[in-house]
């Protein structure tokens, strides 16, 4: 049995702590947020709570790096949401103190890989059945109401979740980034709508489209609605999640379910991977070096938006 607690109670907090509840072999002994009723006082209580086997971080992204190096100086194993860090300084603080604890499992919130389209269309390039894999395209779409002008990262917030799946696709970093973006909506001044191009050393694209939608009736759980095509020289790999499987009609109106975010769905398949890895030593399949290599991508996106020019990471 493994005793996790959870940092950050916000909307993927509320989620990750709903899916622990489903699984067996664990139990959530408590969440601290103090922006929310808690059963603990501080971080710091958390981190010194001997019953505690692990930490689900789920605060703003700023406060990763110190809370994971706290967590892991605690002996706890950490789960850590995406994107790993603000800054590359910090997410690379993240991945030392995860080297430094190899008997500490580490792993990235990235869903999107516990997801069985995805997987299946990574088998199907490691099998090599799409032949050379020239041209990824991946679209994903976020409620503008979970949007927040004073992050960072801005849309690519949501974009990292793509861009980590094409280089767990590729296997490779991009030589170089280009980003453009709109402002759609005059009441924040952040970009609503990017497009991120990155070109691989063999010549192949792979190009991404992200936009936060102002939709009144699109509750986080109706999020993403993504898509991708790979096109290999052999053959090619198409996902289409832009509608859901189930739906509910009450008196109170008519809601689509997103298996996605509940049930069976990538966001507690996550959590029994990461158990797996706790408590038979499993490899973990989000580590943080691989999230690093994403932050590194989204940041030279990030550069791209800004300066207008065309990133190199050659």
């Amino acid at each position: 049995m493994t005793t996790l607690a959870i940092l950050g109670y916000g909307n993927i907090g509320r989620v990750h702590g709903e899916n622990l509840r489903l699984l067996r072999g664990c139990r959530v002994s408590g969440v601290y947020d103090p922006a929310h009723p808690s059963d603990y006082v501080s971080a710091e209580a958390v981190m010194n709570d001997s019953a505690v086997d692990a930490v689900v971080i789920a605060t703003p992204t700023d406060s990763h790096a110190l809370l994971v190096e706290q967590a892991l100086a605690a002996g706890k194993h950490v789960f850590v949401e995406k994107p790993l860090a603000g800054t590359l300084a910090d997410a690379e603080r993240i991945v030392a103190a995860a080297r430094a604890c190899p008997d500490r499992v580490v792993q990235a919130g990235f869903c999107e890989r516990f997801n069985v389209n995805y997987m299946e269309a990574r088998r199907a390039v490691r099998e090599g059945k799409l032949g050379d894999l020239r041209a990824i395209h991946t679209s994903r779409v976020a409620p503008y109401w979970a949007s927040n002008p004073q992050w960072e990262l801005g849309v690519l917030d949501t974009a990292v979740h793509n861009l980590d799946l094409i280089l767990w696709l590729k296997q490779q970093c991009p030589v170089k980034v280009l980003a453009r973006g709109v402002q759609v909506y005059s009441d924040s001044a952040i970009p609503h709508s990017v497009t991120t191009t990155l070109t691989f050393a063999d010549g192949s694209l792979a190009v991404d489209h992200i936009a936060w939608l102002k939709d009144e009736g699109f509750p986080l759980n109706q999020c993403a609605r993504s898509r991708m095509l790979l096109q290999g020289s052999e053959g090619y790999f198409e996902i289409d999640l832009t509608d859901r499987p189930a739906a509910l009609r009450t008196e109170e109106g008519y809601r689509k379910i997103d298996s996605v975010i509940l049930g069976e769905g990538c966001l507690k398949r996550q959590f029994e991977y990461f158990l797996r890895s706790i408590e038979e030593g499993t490899p973990v399949l989000a580590p943080p070096e691989d999230a690093l290599l994403t932050e590194r991508v989204a940041i030279a996106a990030l550069e791209s938006l800004r300066s207008g020019q065309e990133v190199s990471l050659a």
